[in-house]
């Protein structure tokens, strides 16, 4: 539930050229600070890696229906990453490319092997 609140200030003409060259130049300062971390996130590069085999074969399995539980341990046993996946960190590696992939974003980057 919102009110409306009407508030009256009573300023002289130079006090309100000063509020809105600050508040000017506040918004100048964000816009900057949001144009460099723009850039900074465009430039900046993934720094965790995955194998592009595994990389593949994750992508056949979020293609997979599993209307069972245990039918992912299945299919993850079944085309060997288990192996993979029992190796800290690899497991949250795992979590972070599925998740970028559900965002569409690079957060992991694939590499040969």
């Amino acid at each position: 539930m919102s009110e409306e609140i009407e508030v009256t200030i009573n300023v002289t003409g130079e006090e309100a050229v000063k509020i809105l060259n600050a508040k000017e130049q506040e918004i100048t300062y964000l816009k900057n600070e949001i144009a460099r971390l723009s850039q900074q996130t465009q430039h900046s590069e993934p720094q965790l890696t995955i194998p592009k085999s595994i990389a593949d074969l994750l992508d056949k399995f979020i293609e997979f229906y599993f209307d069972d539980v245990g039918h992912e341990d299945w299919w993850i046993q079944e085309n060997g990453l288990i192996e993979w996946f029992s190796k800290t960190p690899n497991c949250y590696i795992k979590d972070a490319y599925l998740a970028g992939k559900a965002l569409g974003v690079d957060l992991v980057k694939v590499v040969e092997g």
